[in-house]
């Protein structure tokens, strides 16, 4: 396990030492280097509404976000990015990246409402849904707290990327532009 956790410190130096040497965005390393283990039997569940736990991801690179359909406007724009991204990379790097969207407004936000709102965005990625409870959980584990109040969220903007043994490798920002996203996917997966 050791030997793990050193290799995931090592590329995520690695990593963004290439991503800042290469002139793209910048990926900001994680304040704690603690797993984020998605817990089992907790109701979460994805826009089709199957559980969802840590078994589903283990061993493909995560790409995380937090929104709510009921977003404006940084929720879309930041799933059109990474649906553009997406579409730059070959079959063979999609098929070992899980793109995540956590919902951070889950009493309104249900499986069928966000399949409903993904319905425009590519079909890799996965809405994650449920307790609220669960969710903050989540969102406290990414030191990334949401907030809600008079049917606004406020949650962290930006992407998080995690290892296939679910180790946080760094902080993408809200601003990378696609190119730069799939660039830094592209990298991160061929490694």
């Amino acid at each position: 396990m050791r030997a793990v956790s050193s290799w995931l410190r090592r590329l995520g130096r690695a990593l963004a030492l290439a991503v800042l040497l290469s002139g793209g965005a910048a990926i900001h390393p994680p304040a704690a280097a603690g797993s984020l283990a998605w817990p089992a039997g907790h109701g979460l569940v994805d826009q089709a509404g199957a559980p969802v736990d840590e078994a589903r991801f283990a061993g493909r690179l995560r790409l995380v976000s937090f929104g709510y359909t009921r977003c404006p406007d940084l929720c879309p724009t930041a799933l059109m990015t990474v649906t553009q991204a997406l579409d730059d990379l070959p079959p063979a790097l999609l098929a070992r990246l899980a793109p995540v969207l956590i919902a951070a407004d889950p009493e309104r936000d249900g499986p069928a409402v966000l399949a409903a709102f993904l319905d425009t965005f590519h079909p890799a990625i996965v809405a994650v849904t449920g307790p609220v409870a669960v969710i903050d959980g989540l969102a406290a584990a990414y030191a990334a707290p949401i907030r809600r109040h008079d049917g606004v969220v406020d949650h962290p903007v930006g992407f998080f990327l995690v290892g296939p043994s679910g180790m946080l490798l760094g902080r993408l920002p809200a601003s990378i532009t696609p190119d730069e996203l799939a660039e830094t996917l592209r990298r991160a997966l061929s490694r």
